[in-house]
């Protein structure tokens, strides 16, 4: 498995009460810095810059708030002028909790957490999306800012979608109209396997725009060097290939037929 050149972690090893994994490690080379409202000796979250070469989107890979830390996930989205949340998790799963719930569930609710004004303007539900149109406004702050949290509900965790045209779906509503505006944040549980997936097939797909050669080894350092343990499974590396060969099916519909056939013996695999 390939590591990082440099491994500092020091943040991470002096915050445990902020982590939801001690084996996941935060790289201090590229965490993302709170600014906002906090003094310089707590601006640590389990969160890191994701910049892909010819990707013009950057992108936060985090872990899931912990109760401890959902204002800190405000506070990062909001001064770093996200537009979209991709939540690549459910709150709960095979009965443990992998991520807090960091924002009210129900349009017209609304909620404070630790100096973060959260208020649920709309909810829209899909086969496998919840989309939460969320104004976010720091205490003392007047402007607030509005968030789209986009939550995919068919990805279990360590393992990937039931459909390669779900993720294609998903990429297309982020890249367009305000939502193709800042950084998008991606999480969800450790903030490495759902997370890096979704991160590389968006990357690879770019690069395919671009005319260039696809290698996923090369995308997969890349994010490692930035995050540790970016797409952690050997189905999901496959699973990101699969997305990529659907992406050029849509463009080439001649081959949609094999690459079905393809999924359908993957997903029977037992990989």
């Amino acid at each position: 498995m390939y590591a990082p050149p440099d491994l500092t972690h020091e943040k991470f090893s002096a915050n445990p009460d902020r982590n939801r994994y001690n084996d996941i490690i935060c790289l201090d080379s590229s965490r993302v810095v709170l600014t906002l409202n906090v003094p310089p000796d707590v601006d640590y979250i389990h969160a890191n810059w994701i910049k892909m070469d010819s990707v013009d989107r950057k992108f936060i890979a985090t872990q899931g708030p912990l109760d401890n830390t959902i204002g800190d996930f405000w506070r990062m989205v909001f001064q770093e002028n996200v537009a979209v949340v991709l939540m690549l998790c459910k709150c709960e799963e095979d009965g443990k909790i992998k991520c807090a719930q960091y924002w009210p569930l129900e349009a017209g609710g609304y909620k404070t957490y630790q100096g973060m004004f959260i208020n649920n303007k709309k909810v829209e539900k899909e086969d496998r999306f919840c989309v939460y149109t969320l104004e976010v406004l720091p205490e003392g702050c007047s402007n607030s800012n509005i968030v789209k949290l986009i939550q995919v509900i068919d990805w279990p965790d360590k393992g990937v979608p039931s459909s390669g045209m779900s993720i294609l779906r998903l990429l297309k509503m982020i890249s367009t109209g305000t939502l193709n505006m800042g950084p998008a944040v991606v999480h969800c549980s450790a903030g490495v396997g759902r997370t890096g997936t979704l991160i590389a097939i968006e990357t690879a797909i770019q690069r395919l725009w671009k005319g260039q050669i696809i290698s996923f080894r090369d995308i997969v350092q890349q994010m490692r060097n930035q995050r540790v343990v970016m797409m952690q499974k050997e189905h999901q590396y496959i699973f990101a290939h699969l997305s990529v060969m659907y992406y050029i099916c849509a463009k080439i519909p001649k081959h949609r037929e094999a690459v079905q056939i393809f999924h359908e013996q993957f997903k029977n695999s037992g990989i």
